[in-house]
């Protein structure tokens, strides 16, 4: 019976140690799960933190994209307005002109953010575009974005000589680059090969290059053309860069002639005389050995022939410049005259043609010539073995036996002004953060 007794209590004593042995293994594993929770719930906060503050960033350079949009498309409406619609139908006067557009949609409807416009200046050749894009961020916050976008005109002068239906080099004409903010041509260094020539043409043979003739630069042929059929050279001309053809078509705008002009009628000189005004002229002639000094910043309108004789001679005076601009007739230079542009600065002599201008432009005289031509619709004949420095663009280009021409990079930066007749084009661009 005791023994039995014994037996029991041993039999409980067992039981109850092994209830405690699990009890004591389910809690070791309950300690060691909550420590591992905490774990990783220590790694997953970090984790989750940095997928909400991506998640915001995210948000926001989207709303950022989204507002630097509408800037720029606010720019693009400025642009649209000046060159083809009426902005002065805009709040402000000729001195600022604005408008806002609210809660501007998406194609699908949805409100995107607003536009705030301000043209500074819009009549003027150089206008200020700043455009204001707003979107809701989060809340009442806002991302503001601002581009600010100066204005100009076209910039003609990329090429020493551009002729739309074509170019004719005669034998041994030389045509290469230099830059007359460094100095003159002679200066060491200062001569390149940029002295690029082309066409819009894509006729056979557009461009020409005779023998012994040499092209320090590119020549380059119509849009889409082949440049071996268009630009033919000579057995002994040479090319020093490439032939290529255009990635777009080149269109230059037609030139407006200024309003208000004082008109001086028939204007014939046969003695010396200085010009310091300027003025619309119904010619302009001057007579052999005669001597014109320009003496201020002028410009010559003339809607008929421009003349000099043998041995005449116009002056442009350091610190002067010239514009003349043809409305018709014909521009001639006999063989011994020389319009001299003391300077040396080819961009203060510039000879215009306007749309109604299709004469020639004929130039052969006896001295180095410091200027450029822009007359999309004539034909020039350059006969210039003394060095004519600066560049052309005409309809078609004669280059004469022995021509030398080297195209100033200057001229790069020379434009044609809305105030002429060119459209406005984005001269440089600037995005402003303001959060």
């Amino acid at each position: 019976m005791d023994e039995t007794k014994s037996n029991d209590v041993q039999r409980k004593s067992v039981i109850s140690k092994g209830f405690k042995s699990r009890h004591e293994e389910q809690g070791f594993v309950l300690i060691v799960g909550m420590v591992v929770m905490a774990i990783l719930l220590l790694l997953a906060v970090p984790f989750l933190y940095q997928v909400s503050f991506e998640n915001k960033l995210t948000n926001k350079s989207y709303k950022s994209s989204a507002a630097i949009s509408l800037a720029e498309a606010g720019v693009d409406r400025a642009i649209w307005e000046l060159n083809y619609g009426d902005i002065s139908s805009w709040t402000g006067d000729d001195t600022l002109r604005t408008m806002d557009i609210s809660s501007f949609q998406a194609s699908g409807g949805s409100v995107i953010g607003d536009v705030g416009i301000k043209v500074v200046y819009p009549t003027a050749d150089h206008p200020i575009v700043e455009s204001r894009g707003t979107v809701l961020y989060v809340g009442d916050k806002k991302v503001v974005r601002t581009v600010r976008s100066e204005l100009g005109g076209f910039p003609p002068f990329k090429f020493a000589a551009f002729g739309d239906d074509g170019i004719m080099i005669d034998r041994q004409v030389y045509i290469d680059s230099y830059d007359s903010r460094n100095g003159d041509y002679s200066n060491p260094g200062n001569s390149g090969s940029d002295g690029d020539i082309g066409t819009n043409s894509v006729s056979f043979s557009a461009i020409y290059m005779d023998n012994s003739s040499d092209l320090a630069g590119d020549a380059v042929s119509g849009y889409e053309s082949d440049p071996e059929s268009v630009i033919i050279t000579a057995p002994g001309a040479h090319i020093d860069g490439e032939k290529r053809a255009l990635t777009v078509p080149i269109e230059f705008p037609q030139i407006t002639p200024p309003s208000g002009l004082l008109w001086v009628g028939d204007y014939s000189m046969s003695g010396t005389d200085s010009i310091f005004l300027s003025g619309q002229y119904g010619s302009f002639t001057m007579e052999a050995n005669s001597i014109v000094t320009i003496e201020d910043d002028v410009i010559l309108y003339i809607t008929g022939d421009f003349y000099m004789d043998q041995n005449s001679r116009l002056d442009i005076a350091d610190g002067a410049s010239l514009q003349i601009i043809m409305g018709s007739g014909t521009f001639e230079m006999d063989q011994t005259s020389s319009m001299n542009n003391l300077s040396r600065d080819p961009t203060k002599l510039v000879l215009f043609g306007t749309e109604s201008f299709t004469g020639d432009i004929y130039i052969d005289q006896n001295s180095e010539f410091y200027g450029a031509i822009y007359a999309p619709n004539a034909f020039v004949e350059l006969d210039q073995a003394d060095g004519f420095y600066g560049a052309i663009i005409a309809n078609n280009v004669l280059f004469d036996q022995d021509t030398v021409l080297h195209y100033d990079k200057a001229l790069e930066d020379l434009e044609i002004l809305p105030s002429m007749g060119s459209l406005y084009i984005v001269k440089s661009w600037q995005i402003k953060v303001s959060d």
